[in-house]
């Protein structure tokens, strides 16, 4: 039986059958039809196989939806606070700190951790961009930008550059080079923010 949608009931001559009768309008793929209510049922029936009727269908359907509703019990056979009950208290964390990393002139407003779990990239409200070693804690680059409000840093996956952005509503990305003598220089700003950076930014590819 093709998809039916019921538009509205008017009276006329039926389509089918001739007889004037309340209408049904009803579309058939993109063709509108009119039919009586009889002419509409005689049309679904003649879509069922042997033995079937529309009573048996619709007890069927009733039949699905209460094994349905008898497997959702089983899902949710437990209150949440039964639940809750079960699960074992978890005591203080015990956080202690390990490395202070001293450096900046103001506050912190960003920080990522680079791949090799060693070193860190933080940017700060002086405007100053830092790359540390924490282990050791050396300072292996430092930036200064040209705005304060660094709100944004990130370290690129191959850890071979850092992104940074903020109030001057620019993402600047910097190649970290293995001399640290050497003055790193910007690679790509990227000027089409309308407003500041906020958030971290991920690199995947440079």
């Amino acid at each position: 039986m093709c998809d039916q949608t019921f538009v509205a009931a008017t009276f006329g001559p039926c389509e089918c059958c001739g007889k004037a009768s309340p209408l049904m309008n009803i579309y058939i793929k993109t063709e509108a039809i009119n039919y009586c209510s009889f002419c509409v049922e005689v049309m679904a029936c003649a879509g069922l196989t042997a033995g079937e009727s529309v009573a048996s269908l619709k007890k069927e359907s009733e039949t699905l939806k209460k094994k349905l509703e008898e497997e959702r019990g089983k899902l949710s056979d437990i209150e949440l606070n039964q639940v809750a009950e079960k699960v074992e208290v978890l005591g203080a964390l015990a956080i202690k700190t390990r490395r202070v990393l001293k450096g900046h002139g103001n506050k912190v407003l960003c920080m990522d951790w680079c791949k090799d779990k060693r070193r860190i990239v933080s940017s700060s409200q002086d405007g100053k961009v830092i790359v540390w070693d924490a282990f050791t804690l050396n300072k292996e680059h430092g930036l200064n930008l040209p705005c304060t409000w660094v709100m944004a840093c990130a370290y690129a996956p191959s850890g071979c550059a850092v992104a940074c952005g903020g109030l001057d509503n620019k993402c600047s990305v910097f190649p970290l080079s293995l001399d640290k003598k050497r003055e790193l220089e910007c690679k790509k700003e990227v000027c089409r923010h309308a407003h500041q950076l906020r958030l971290r930014m991920h690199l995947h590819q440079l």
